[in-house]
């Protein structure tokens, strides 16, 4: 291969990312988080508070805190401003944030292809991920906050700017507490290490602290450092919150990355920290705690593989080049400016419209009597608190408001398991929206609740008529 070519290659893997996540964003919303993500947006607004929405659900009766607030309030204007097609060019932009952050902090310590080429396994290991919701904010922020770190260990500057950035995180995305714990991990590994004098490593474990301890600011509450550790209530309904398979894309691609990086490091025997060793141990704990945390892996483990391999590719010269640095952020962010502007054009045509919810029900759910109790499958709740919040979903994506016993009679009543009927009795639903075909569907049809329309796979029932 050439060496211009080679000289290429970097831009144009970056720039295919790019292009992936456009191709992502310029088509109907379907993550059936967002819509709730956009009903609290607009709730929050319009009580004009950070606070708990005064009105959730009938069925909701667990205490809770927003805990993505201002990632909500941004996506509820731009929906009210713009429309569906706002929330494509805004997914754009938050995905080609994540590609371009993980770039840039890899090239800091590799040359163009190691850093490229780490990038790519980045978002291999993010795919099932980067969907459009807040947590696209954890996946900038994350990779900032390690490789600040690691210029304290090389540098021993203390980054006082940590602890602002961690308070501000605390209101777009549960994850804030990672980025906080990670000063923990990175104060030990200074410790272990002996590299750095005990007055600096102290000034370090301020840092550290003050990055938990700031977050009781948070005007959304102190309830907001109760909810990332709470998860474990409900996880276990959470499909994402799983344990991870192995063998799944994004799982082979962060395993890719932890292996290649220990590889790296064994070949050339030098370079390598306590704090480097804790933190590659932290993410093959990510891959196998659950699917949702593998991506987090990828982010934190990538300055660290870009350097292995960098050391192992190209040579230490070409590197530190901050001039070419900073002609490669310019170029890329020209092209990630193009194909935004590609998206800002075709969101209108192919995303101005919901997908995979059943939109031809929305006539006959805006007939029903506000208040009315609908038994929903689990992946409709969000629509319904957004299309229709004066409906009364049984159960939605957020589910941190439902209690884990609510949780686990939806679980029975959709598998229709013994006493099934008791549930569905004792939530006093007068309709029920659920897959055609569904085994709960199939049971309420028997008892005598009537089909008044079907769309996208679903089948809108309500109870019988009685004379």
């Amino acid at each position: 291969m050439g060496e211009r070519a080679l000289r290429w290659m970097p831009t144009a893997l970056v720039t295919v990312l790019l292009g992936w996540i456009a191709a992502r964003a310029a088509r109907p919303v379907s993550d059936p988080d967002a819509w709730w993500h956009l009903r609290l947006g607009n709730d929050l607004i319009d009580q004009r508070s950070l606070s708990t929405p005064d009105h959730w659900s009938a069925f909701a009766t667990v205490h809770w805190v927003p805990t993505e607030p201002l990632p909500e309030i941004v996506a509820a204007y731009v929906d009210r401003w713009w429309g569906l097609p706002g929330l494509a060019v805004l997914y754009d932009v938050a995905g080609a944030a994540v590609v371009l952050g993980a770039y840039l902090v890899c090239r800091r310590r590799s040359a163009p292809l190691p850093a490229a080429v780490t990038c790519v396994l980045v978002v291999l290991a993010a795919s099932a991920s980067l969907t459009s919701r807040p947590q696209l904010v954890s996946f900038v922020l994350l990779p900032v906050v390690i490789d600040a770190w690691l210029r304290t260990e090389e540098d021993q500057r203390t980054r006082w700017w940590l602890v602002p950035l961690v308070w501000a995180w605390s209101l777009c995305h549960g994850f804030w507490f990672l980025g906080a714990a990670y000063g923990f991990v990175f104060v030990a590994g200074f410790a272990l290490s002996h590299r750095m004098p005990w007055p600096v490593v102290a000034r370090q474990a301020v840092v550290a602290v003050a990055s938990f301890a700031v977050v009781v600011l948070n005007p959304v509450g102190l309830g907001v450092i109760e909810a990332p550790f709470r998860v474990d209530d409900t996880s276990q309904f959470i499909q994402e919150w799983a344990r991870t398979d192995l063998t799944s894309p994004s799982a082979v691609g962060a395993l890719v990355m932890v292996l290649g990086t220990a590889a790296g490091w064994l070949v050339r025997r030098r370079g390598v920290s306590w704090a480097h060793v804790l933190v590659l141990l932290s993410a093959a704990f990510w891959i196998w705690y659950a699917g949702r945390t593998v991506a987090v892996a990828g982010l934190v483990v990538a300055p660290l593989l870009a350097a292995a391999l960098d050391g192992l590719l190209a040579d230490r010269d070409e590197q530190a080049d901050p001039p070419r640095r900073d002609g490669e952020a310019k170029v890329l962010g020209a092209v990630a400016l193009v194909i935004a502007a590609v998206v800002v054009a075709a969101a209108p045509a192919v995303a101005d419209r919901p997908g995979d919810v059943p939109t031809a029900l929305d006539p006959a759910l805006d007939r029903l009597p506000p208040g009315t109790r609908v038994f929903n499958a689990y992946e409709l709740g969000g629509w319904i608190a957004w299309r229709h919040p004066d409906l009364e979903q049984y159960i939605d994506g957020l589910i941190t408001p439902y209690s884990a016993r609510h949780a686990q009679d939806y679980v029975d009543a959709t598998s229709t398991a013994p006493g099934w009927p008791r549930i569905v009795d004792r939530s006093g639903a007068s309709a029920a929206l659920l897959p055609q075909g569904s085994p709960l569907a199939l049971g309420l049809s028997r008892r005598g609740w009537r089909s008044v329309g079907r769309d996208d796979g679903y089948v809108l029932l309500e109870t019988p008529v009685v004379d």
